[in-house]
This record gives structure tokens, sequence and C-alpha cells, in this order.
């Protein structure tokens, strides 16, 4: 099952994962690093991007949705003795 979450982004660069079950520490500590190039080096993937308004700021801000494929296992094999 693929991963999901939401990330803020806006021109000036900053960037900040808002909701998601990614295990992504990346923005979590106020003053980090824009989690946005994160994310992407983590091999998560933009799938949509809603822009949203910026008010009254020159700043203008998009939300935009991530994917990550889920790791699959492989199958378990099952040993055979000699008989």
């Amino acid at each position: 099952m693929n991963q999901y979450c939401y990330v803020i982004i806006n021109n000036a660069g900053h960037s900040w994962l808002m909701q998601g079950g990614g295990n992504s520490n990346a923005g979590q500590q106020e003053g980090s690093a824009p989690v946005l190039p994160q994310l992407l080096h983590e091999g998560w993937s933009p799938v949509r991007e809603t822009p949203m308004g910026g008010g009254t700021s020159a700043l203008a801000h998009a939300l935009i949705l991530m994917e990550k494929a889920a790791a699959h296992k492989a199958p378990a094999t099952k040993k055979r003795g000699k008989r």
C-alpha cells in the first residue's frame, strides 16, 4: 500500500510537512531546512498540486500531495529438506 503526505510550499522556497503517513522527520523542528527536497531525496513523488491564495502577503502557497510506493517484501519461500 502506498504512503501519502501533504506538503505546503511557498514561492520563497520554504516548505512544511502538514499531514501524512511518512516516516520522514524532515521539517518537524522549527527553523529546519525545507522539507520538500528531503522528501524527494527519500523517494517521495508529487502527485497533485493545489494553488492556495497568498492573502495580503507577497508570498503564494501551494498544497502538494506526495506519494511513496510501499516497499514490497519478497514472499517467504519454504525450504525443502532432502528426502
